[in-house]
């Protein structure tokens, strides 16, 4: 999975992205941010898998998630993420 870094404004976001149909398969989030708690950044990434790469569905499932398990991610905003993901799956080979 190729990496792809996208800079928030207080932080750097790295994103690696598998792709299959539309969705994603596997992804790993990484960075020089701070969330909040700590421990739900691998269950952010566990949530996203199947979700489709539309900018509507990562922004309404991640406000959810941060909103579920009231994770903060102080100079990093839940668009970032959003960005973040997408620019990741613009440059991802989907699986066959």
């Amino acid at each position: 999975m190729p990496e792809v870094a996208y800079k928030a404004e207080k932080g750097l976001i790295r994103i690696n992205l598998k792709v299959k149909l539309g969705k994603i398969e596997a992804i790993t989030i990484s960075g020089d941010f701070f969330m909040y708690p700590e421990d739900k950044l691998w269950e952010l990434e566990n949530s996203l898998i199947n979700v489709k790469l539309s900018r509507a569905e990562l922004l309404t499932h991640i406000e959810s998630f941060f909103s579920l398990n009231k994770v903060c991610t102080p100079g990093v905003k839940i668009d970032d993420f959003v960005t973040a993901i997408l620019k990741a799956a613009e440059s991802s080979e989907p699986s066959r």
